[in-house]
C-alpha cells in the first residue's frame, strides 16, 4: 500500500482524483446493496419488490466492494510504482462496478415474465467479475516480476483462487459451494498484505515459504471441500488454522495493541481478527454445518465479517489516502464502528450455539449497521481529514544487498513453481465440476420446506431447457405436476392468477418471491437430476394444497417428508407457568364494553383499521408472529398489551358502520363482518399490500358478531390474531354496574417466532387457548366487581376450531342470551330477585358464536371464569372475576 506522492504536496488542497471517486463510489453502492441484501437474507426487512436481491449478498461484497477496492489501491500503486505511469490496472475495478450494475438489472430483467431464459445473472454479472480478476492476477504478476517476493506470491494466489472463483459461477456452480472460495480469495490477499507491511517480522525466508506452503495446502483443500463436504471441511478448517496461528504468532499486532492512537487500534483490530479467523477454523473441523443449525453461517461471517471486516477496518487509515490524495487521519470513532462487528459476531455465536432465530438476526442486524458505521466514518474522516492530525504511519522499508540473497532466490523459484502447481489443481477441479456439476455438494443451507431433493450424482446435465407456466386457482397450482428429462435446466414462468399473493418456492432454495394478483415471475430452478417438489411458502397455502411435484425422467426419486412443513426446529411450548409470569409483567387488553360513542353522523359508525403483521414474546424465550386488525386510533405498536385480536366495535341496531381497513402487512388479508349482509366478492376480497377497502354494512339485528380475516386458509389467517367482536345492542338492555367483552381464540405455536404451525391448526390441537389475546391475563389482571353488584359479560369463540363453554366458578348466571334469544331470563324481570327460578352454569358456544351472560354477586372473593372444556381452561382459556 503505497502513498500517491501528490498528496504530500504542500499548499492548497490537491484536487480529488475524479475517476478514481468514480470508482470508489461504485464499489461503495455495492456494499450497500450488498448490506441490503443480507438484511433480506436474515428475513429483518421485506421490500415489496420482486427482485431476489438477497441471492447477490456473497457476490456483492466480495467481488463488487472488496474486490473492487482492491483492483483500485492496487492499480493506483501499480501506476505510481513503475516507468510510464500505466493505468491499464483501473480495468480491474471498471470491471468490478459493471459487473455489479449487470448483475442489478439482470436480475431485475430475469424477474419479469417475458425474459428470455439466457438472461442470467451468472453471466452478465459474473464474466465483468471474472475479468475483473483477470486484470488483478495481471498487475500481482506485474508487480512480482519487478519485485519477486514470497508475499506478493501469495497475493497472485489469492487473485487467481478469485479468478477461478468468479469463472465457476459463470460456469455455474452455486454460491454456497463456491463461498469458501470466494473467502479464500480475500484471506490470501490479506495475509500478503500483512506479511508485505510487517516485514521486518516475516522476513526470514523459511517463514516465509511456510506461509506460502500453508496458503497453497488450503487453496488445494477448497475442490475437495466442494466435492466431498465431510472431508473437505475439517482439513480446509485445518489448514486455514495453521495458517493464522502462524499469522498471529508473528505479527506486530501481539505487541502494537498495548500503545494508543492508530498503532493500538491497528494491533487491537487484527488480534480479533485472527481470533474469528481461528473460530472460523474450529467450526469447520468440528461443528455440524447442515441446514438445520446455524454453525456453517456462523463460520462464513466469522471470517468474511470477523476477519476480513476487521482487517479492512485496522488498515482503513493506510488504504484509502492512497486512492484520494487526501489524509485519513484516524479518530476513535473508528472503535465504534469496530465494536458493532464484534458484539454482532458475539451475538450471532450465541445464536448459533442456542439454535435461538432472534439472536442471529440480531447480530446479523449489528454486523451490517457496523459496516455502515465504518463507511461512514470514512466519509467522514477523508471530509475532515485536514482539521485532524494523523497519529503515526508505518514505513516500509525493503532489505538490500541481503547476505542470503542466493538462497533466497532458489526458494522463490521453488515458491513460484508449488504456486503454479496448486493453482493448476484447483483449475482442474473447477473444470471438472463445471463439467459434472453433480460433483459439487453444497451444505448449511437454507432450509428447504422439509422436503430433501432427490440426490443426482450420476445424472448428466444435458444441455436442455425445459420450459413449464404455472398459474393459480383457487388454493392449487396448474399444473401441479411438471415432467421433464433428468438432467435438463427448468425454467418456470409462474403466473398468479389467483385473488391474493402467492409465491413458489423449491426444494433447493430457488424462489419467485411473493407475486401480487395478476403478475409474472419466471424463476431458473437449474438443472434437476431427480424428482423434487415446489410450494407456497405463504402460511397455511401449502396446507391448504399449493404444491408443486416436478418428475425427472431417469433421475433420482426424492425422499419427502412434511413434517411441520419444514421447520428445522419444532417449537417448545411454554408452561402455564411461564405463561402467567408473561402475563403478570405485561399489559391486559381492555375488556370493559367501550362506550357508545359516534363516530361521525348520528346513525353512522366510522373506524379505520390496520393490518399489521408484527412479534410479540409469549413467554420467556419465545417469540411468535402475529397478524391483526389495530385500532388507528389507538395502535398497539408500543406497549405490552396483546397483539392479537382487533377492537370491540360498538353500535346499534339500524347503524351503518363504515370501516376503513388498511393493509400495511406483507401478503394479502381481507376481511369479513358478520354483523351486517354484505356482497362477498365486493366488501370480502382480498386487499393487497399498501391498499385499503372502504367495508360497509347496516347493523340490522342485535348480538356479539364476530368479524375475521376471510382470506384463504382461513383457519390460519384467524389463528394468527385476525378476528375481533362488534357488540350491536338494541337499546332495551337494562343497566348493570359493569359489563365486559371476552373473546376466547387459540394459538397453535410455529417455530420461534414465526407464525402459526399450519399443520397444527388443521389438526385442530392448539397449544395455547387465550381471552382477549393473551393467556392468563385476568389471573394477573382480574375483572372487578363491587360487592352485590350485577355484570354482564359478553362472550364471543372466535375459534377457529376449540368450543367455548363459558362458566364462572361459584356462580350461576339468572340471564343467559345466544344467537337472537335468551335461554335463561330476558327483560327487566331477570333484574328482581325472585323473579325466576330457572338458572344456567355455562354458554355453550361453537366457533363464530356469541352471547351474554349476566349475573349478581352477593359474596366477596376471587371467582374464576374458565372454559368448562377443562384440557382448555388449563391451557390459558381462564381468568378471575374479583368481587370486592
Amino acid at each position: 500500500m503505497h502513498n500517491d506522492p501528490k498528496m504530500r504536496k504542500s499548499g492548497g488542497r490537491t484536487a480529488l482524483p475524479r475517476s478514481r471517486m468514480v470508482l470508489l463510489i461504485g464499489a461503495g453502492l455495492a456494499a450497500l446493496l450488498g448490506l441490503v441484501a443480507a438484511l433480506i437474507r436474515a428475513d429483518l426487512i421485506h421490500p415489496s419488490g420482486r427482485v431476489p436481491l438477497a441471492d447477490l449478498h456473497g457476490g456483492l461484497m466480495v467481488y463488487g466492494f472488496l474486490g473492487a477496492a482492491i483492483g483500485l489501491e492496487r492499480a493506483v500503486a501499480y501506476r505510481s510504482g513503475g516507468p510510464g505511469k500505466p493505468s491499464w490496472g483501473f480495468f480491474a475495478p471498471a470491471l468490478g462496478l459493471v459487473g455489479s450494475l449487470l448483475c442489478l438489472l439482470s436480475l431485475m430483467v430475469s424477474s419479469l415474465a417475458a425474459a428470455p431464459a439466457w438472461v442470467r445473472v451468472e453471466f452478465f454479472g459474473g464474466i465483468p467479475w471474472t475479468l475483473s480478476m483477470l486484470v488483478l492476477t495481471a498487475m500481482y504478476l506485474a508487480i512480482w516480476r519487478r519485485q519477486p517476493s514470497a508475499e506478493v506470491l501469495i497475493q497472485v494466489l489469492g487473485s487467481l483462487v478469485g479468478l477461478v472463483g468468479a469463472a465457476a459461477w459463470v460456469a455455474g456452480l452455486d454460491a454456497s459451494v463456491l463461498a469458501p472460495t470466494w473467502l479464500f480469495f480475500l484471506i490470501l490477499t490479506i495475509v500478503g498484505e500483512r506479511v508485505e507491511l510487517a516485514r521486518a517480522v516475516f522476513s526470514d525466508v523459511r517463514l516465509e515459504s511456510g506461509i506460502l506452503g500453508l496458503s497453497l495446502l488450503a487453496v488445494l483443500m477448497l475442490p475437495v471441500q466442494a466435492m466431498a463436504p465431510s472431508v473437505g471441511y475439517p482439513l480446509l478448517g485445518l489448514s486455514l488454522g495453521l495458517l493464522l496461528l502462524v499469522m498471529a504468532s508473528h505479527d506486530v499486532a501481539k505487541g502494537t495493541f498495548r500503545h494508543g492512537g492508530l498503532p493500538g487500534f491497528m494491533g487491537t483490530c487484527m488480534l480479533s481478527a485472527y481470533a474469528w479467523g481461528l473460530l472460523a477454523a474450529l467450526i469447520w473441523m468440528a461443528a455440524p454445518l447442515d441446514s438445520s443449525s446455524y454453525w456453517g453461517d456462523m463460520a462464513l461471517h466469522a471470517l468474511a465479517v470477523g476477519f476480513i471486516m476487521t482487517m479492512v477496518i485496522a488498515h482503513v487509515c493506510m488504504i484509502v489516502p492512497s486512492v484520494i490524495r487526501r489524509p485519513l487521519p484516524f479518530h476513535p470513532l473508528l472503535w465504534g464502528a469496530w465494536a458493532l462487528m464484534q458484539v454482532g459476531l458475539l451475538i450471532r455465536l450465541l445464536g448459533a450455539i442456542r439454535l435461538y432465530t432472534p439472536l442471529w438476526k440480531a447480530g446479523n442486524l449489528l454486523n451490517v449497521l457496523g459496516i455502515l458505521s465504518m463507511m461512514l466514518t470514512v466519509v467522514y474522516l477523508a471530509a475532515r481529514g485536514k482539521q485532524v492530525l494523523a497519529s503515526k504511519r508505518y514505513r516500509r522499508r525493503q532489505p538490500e544487498g541481503s547476505q542470503a540473497e542466493h538462497v533466497g532466490t532458489l526458494a522463490l523459484r521453488m515458491d513460484l513453481i508449488a504456486t503454479s502447481a496448486t493453482v493448476l489443481v484447483l483449475v482442474a477441479a473447477v473444470v471438472l465440476m463445471a463439467l459434472r456439476p453433480t460433483l459439487a455438494v453444497s451444505v448449511g443451507a437454507a432450509p428447504t420446506g422439509g422436503v430433501q431433493e432427490a440426490s443426482s450424482k450420476s445424472v448428466q446435465p444435458t444441455g436442455h431447457i425445459s420450459r413449464a407456466s404455472i398459474r393459480v386457482k383457487g388454493m392449487a397450482f396448474v399444473p401441479d405436476t411438471i415432467t421433464i428429462e433428468a438432467g435438463d435446466r427448468l425454467v418456470v414462468n409462474f403466473q398468479n392468477t389467483g385473488d391474493q399473493r402467492h409465491d413458489l418456492v423449491f426444494a433447493n432454495g430457488k424462489s419467485t418471491g411473493s407475486v401480487p394478483v395478476g403478475q409474472s415471475v419466471s424463476v431458473d430452478v437449474g438443472v434437476l437430476g431427480g424428482d423434487t417438489l415446489g410450494w407456497c411458502s405463504l402460511a397455511g397455502h401449502r396446507q391448504m394444497g399449493m404444491e408443486l411435484k416436478i418428475r425427472a425422467k431417469g433421475g433420482t426419486v426424492a425422499e419427502q417428508s412434511r413434517s411441520s412443513a419444514g421447520k428445522a426446529v419444532q417449537s417448545h411450548v411454554p408452561s402455564a407457568a411461564k405463561l402467567k409470569s408473561q402475563a403478570e409483567k405485561s399489559d391486559p387488553a381492555k375488556a370493559a364494553l367501550p362506550p357508545l360513542d359516534n363516530h361521525g353522523n348520528a346513525g353512522t359508525r366510522k373506524y379505520t383499521l390496520d393490518v399489521k403483521e408484527r412479534k410479540e414474546q409469549v413467554a420467556a424465550g419465545f417469540d411468535r408472529t402475529v397478524w391483526s386488525f389495530d385500532d388507528a386510533g389507538d395502535p398497539r405498536d408500543k406497549g405490552s398489551r396483546p397483539l392479537a385480536q382487533g377492537p370491540v366495535l360498538r353500535g346499534r341496531v339500524g347503524d351503518t358502520f363504515e370501516v376503513t381497513i388498511r393493509n400495511k402487512g406483507s401478503m394479502s388479508h381481507s376481511i369479513d363482518f358478520h354483523a351486517g349482509p354484505a356482497v362477498p366478492q365486493t366488501m370480502m376480497r382480498n386487499i393487497e399490500p399498501g391498499k385499503e377497502l372502504l367495508y360497509t354494512f347496516t347493523a340490522d339485528r342485535a348480538g356479539i358478531w364476530m368479524y375475521h380475516c376471510s382470506s384463504e386458509p382461513m383457519s390460519n389467517h384467524i389463528a394468527n390474531g385476525m378476528y375481533g367482536a362488534v357488540v350491536v345492542d338494541d337499546g332495551t338492555l337494562p343497566p348493570v354496574n359493569a359489563e365486559y367483552v371476552l373473546v376466547q381464540s387459540e394459538i397453535y405455536l410455529g417455530s420461534n417466532g414465526g407464525t402459526a404451525d399450519a399443520e397444527k391448526v388443521a389438526g385442530m390441537n392448539p397449544d395455547i387457548m387465550t381471552f382477549n389475546g393473551r393467556a392468563f391475563q385476568y389471573d394477573a389482571h382480574p375483572l372487578k366487581l363491587g360487592k352485590g353488584q350485577r355484570v354482564r359479560i359478553w362472550v364471543l369463540d372466535a375459534g377457529p376450531n376449540q368450543p367455548l363453554s363459558f362458566h364462572i366458578v361459584g356462580t350461576q348466571f339468572d340471564t343467559v342470551w345466544t344467537e337472537g334469544h335468551y335461554l335463561i331470563g330476558g327483560g327487566a324481570g331477570a333484574n328482581s330477585a325472585g323473579a325466576s327460578s330457572a338458572g344456567a352454569q355455562v354458554l355453550p358456544l361453537l366457533p363464530a358464536q356469541g352471547g351474554f351472560v349476566e349475573l349478581k354477586v352477593d359474596q366477596p372473593g376471587d371467582y374464576s371464569i374458565v372454559n368448562h372444556v377443562m384440557s382448555l381452561a388449563e391451557k390459558g382459556a381462564h381468568g378471575i372475576l374479583r368481587v370486592s
